[in-house]
Formats: structure tokens, sequence, C-alpha cells
């Protein structure tokens, strides 16, 4: 299984995000490394289809794409079960996207 987390440095979310991914791992029984990925430029924005910090991506599937947003140096929201909106995504969603991976 490939984890991506994909950040921008102004934004103070991708710490947590990765507490989070390794605790969704944890909680799966799934043994996985993490690539994390600092972006910086807008060149890179756009080479990694980065729509802001953190952007997941689960064997290449992003958590909860919109692909309507730019690619752009920006900070991101996710939209939890509830409906409320976070800059972190939940760890229910986290847990999903890798028991769907590991059942495909």
């Amino acid at each position: 299984m490939r984890i991506e987390l994909l950040y921008y440095p102004e934004c103070p979310s991708h710490e947590r995000a990765l507490e989070l991914i390794r605790e969704a791992l944890a909680s799966e029984g799934v043994s996985a490394e993490v690539n994390v990925v600092r972006i910086d430029t807008q060149e890179q924005a756009e080479t990694h289809r980065f729509i802001g910090s953190p952007t997941i991506r689960v064997n290449g599937r992003e958590l909860q794409p919109q692909p309507h947003l730019p690619y752009r140096l920006t900070c991101r929201t996710f939209q939890h079960e509830d409906g409320r909106l976070s800059p972190l995504p939940s760890l229910t969603m986290l847990r999903e996207a890798i028991r769907n991976t590991e059942g495909g």
C-alpha cells in the first residue's frame, strides 16, 4: 500500500494529518510507509496535482477528491461525516480509505 501526504508548510495541519494516518493504519492493522512530500512552489503544485494542504492519497486515490479545484499553494478542508468542514480528514474517513484499498 502506498500512502502519500502532500503538504504546504504554511498550513499548520500536516503534522496532525500524519499522526491521523498512522493512527488509522494501526487501527486497521496495516503496515505501510507514508511518503511525505513538501510542496513549496506553484510548479510543484501542478506537477503533483496538489489542490491544498494536506492532500492525502492511498494507492494514488485522493482522499475526498475535489477535481473542480485548481492546483495551488493553499490550505484545504475536508467534509466530515456530520457535514462539518475541517482542515483534517476524520479518522473514520482515513480508516475507510485504507480498508477499501486493502479489500480491493
